[in-house]
């Protein structure tokens, strides 16, 4: 603690500052008084923060515990989820296996039917050549089949065109001449009736 002598102050203020005795009492009290308190608040703001470092380090250990927990607790969630996870990776590989394996199986699958399928293909495709050649065939004959009745039916409406033609020419020929006979016999006719109406004009 620093001592504050009051007495030599008290006589300067006297000597050197013309303050009365009672004057430099009260003054040097009234200062002692202050420097005390504010000793006082020193020594309290001192224990303070020796108490709050305390407090800071046991809160310190504290967390550090706590925090020591804590990466406990963490290092063992991650051995489990590391555990967890390597299951499943093991669990994911067996599936893709077993998946791989049925897709190699579809495949076959795909490959022998798209084999036989093939096959089936060209098998029909034969069949469509031989009956497309056996139609070809059988139309070549109907073809030539038609062909030959069209001109044995064409030569007989020939004939018969020719015959009708000449049978129309005879009855043609006939009738004229049947004309020509009737039309003598009207113009003699007229020619008489002419003669007759001389006659009797004359």
């Amino acid at each position: 603690m620093i001592a504050f002598d009051t007495l030599s102050a008290a006589t300067r203020l006297r000597q050197e500052a013309g303050f009365s005795e009672d004057q430099a009492r009260v003054l040097v009290d009234t200062f002692a008084q202050c420097v005390d308190e504010s000793l006082a608040t020193k020594r309290q703001v001192k224990e303070t923060e020796v108490a709050l470092s305390r407090e800071v380090r046991q809160m310190e250990a504290s967390l550090r515990g706590e925090i020591a927990g804590v990466r406990g607790d963490l290092e063992q969630t991650e051995t489990l989820l590391r555990a967890e996870i390597a299951g499943v990776r093991g669990d994911l590989e067996r599936t893709e296996a077993s998946l791989r394996a049925e897709i190699a199986g579809v495949r076959g699958d795909l490959e022998r039917t798209e084999a036989s399928l093939r096959a089936e293909i060209t098998g029909v495709r034969g069949d469509l050549e031989q009956t497309e050649a056996s139609l070809r065939g059988d139309l070549a004959k109907t073809e030539a089949s038609l062909r030959g009745d069209l001109e044995k039916t064409e030569a007989s409406l020939r004939d018969h065109m020719k015959q009708t033609e000449e049978s129309l020419r005879a009855d043609m020929r006939a009738l004229e001449h049947r004309m020509t006979i009737k039309l003598g016999g009207i113009v003699s006719a007229a020619l008489g009736i002419l003669v007759a109406l001389e006659a009797l004009v004359f």
